[in-house]
């Protein structure tokens, strides 16, 4: 069973939303025990959301990931006994932890345990609903991991509403392309996505205006640092040439691809950004090493991406389309 809720975390998504409470951390001032507290909040929340999500979609995902491995309830891995300990045991341990960060965290796990059901569940069944599905859960992924970090500071400032604002741009950009894996199923069981309402050249049009949208907002929050800026330009750049390629290829393998590389820039851009706040925070640090940290850092970071991407086994993927 313990494989299982490993499985219903998805190690991807929780790096990401860790990566988030430390960006909280960063902005309030620094790191604390807390913060580390965070990670198995983190765990115990997508355990719930993700596990009710496959369970509503285990039809859907017989057709789109039956060959996947970290769906417990397509490889029929646990029994449904199994599957509602895990379940109800994951949110009662995010509500439980969440009073370390006072009322303020109870109710806002409160408030996300209840989204994922009104997300997954009928009659609202938000996922069903085009436009509101990427915007709620990008809201939920953002709000909740960046403010557990934010929350975790002893004495914080004035909550960071603009930079968290542009993060949730980013996320929006970036959950739209989530459904290019999805599109058999999805179809099959009538759930339309935007993709599949909208067509692949619109997605991707709107992807790479969140994605602009994002790196303005943020780079403002910043009080525009050029050292962070560069990256993030550079980041958006990449992401728009790949949005382009992505609204035109039709082969399933080739969107993957270009899927997972346009998420890998949208982490660099999660990191630069975190490179910089903790920059800041160091009195030592000189303004010229302030700058050049995060933008020596998300540069190679980029340009190690960009070289997977023209690596000779993702260009035959290319070619074969």
């Amino acid at each position: 069973m313990l494989k299982s809720v490993v499985k219903f975390a998805r190690v991807r998504i929780i790096a990401t939303c860790f990566a988030l409470v430390f960006l909280g951390s960063a902005a309030a001032g620094g790191i604390t025990l807390k913060t580390l507290l965070g990670f198995v909040l983190i765990v115990a929340f997508t355990v719930h959301a993700n596990s009710i999500n496959d369970y509503t979609d285990r039809d859907i995902d017989e057709v789109n990931l039956k060959d996947a491995t970290d769906r417990p309830l397509v490889s029929k891995d646990i029994s449904d006994n199994q599957f509602w300990v895990i379940h109800f045991g994951s949110g009662l341990i995010a509500l439980l932890l969440s009073l370390a960060y006072g009322w303020r965290g109870f109710m806002l796990t409160l408030a996300i345990l209840f989204i994922d059901y009104i997300y997954s569940l009928r009659p609202i069944r938000i996922t069903d609903r085009t436009i509101l599905s990427p915007l709620l859960l990008a809201a939920a992924y953002v709000y909740y991991s960046f403010s557990l970090g934010f929350w975790s500071a002893s004495v914080a400032p004035a909550y960071p509403w603009l930079l968290t604002l542009g993060l949730f741009f980013g996320f929006i950009a970036r959950l739209l392309l989530k459904d290019f894996r999805d599109v058999k199923g999805d179809k099959q069981h009538g759930k339309i996505t935007f993709l599949l309402r909208y067509g692949a050249k619109t997605t991707c049009f709107f992807s790479g205006l969140f994605w602009l949208l994002a790196m303005v907002v943020v780079a403002a929050s910043l009080s525009f640092p050029i050292g962070t800026i560069i990256p993030l330009a550079l980041g958006v750049l990449m992401a728009l040439i790949w949005l382009q390629k992505l609204s035109v290829v039709r082969d399933s393998k080739v969107q993957e691809g270009l899927v997972a590389t346009i998420a890998k820039s949208a982490n660099v851009a999660i990191i630069t950004i975190l490179a910089y706040l903790l920059c800041r925070n160091q009195a030592s640090l000189s303004s010229l090493a302030t700058e050049l940290i995060p933008a020596v850092i998300g540069t190679v970071l980029l340009a190690s991406n960009w070289v997977d991407y023209v690596s000779p086994k993702q260009q035959v993927h290319v070619r074969a389309n």
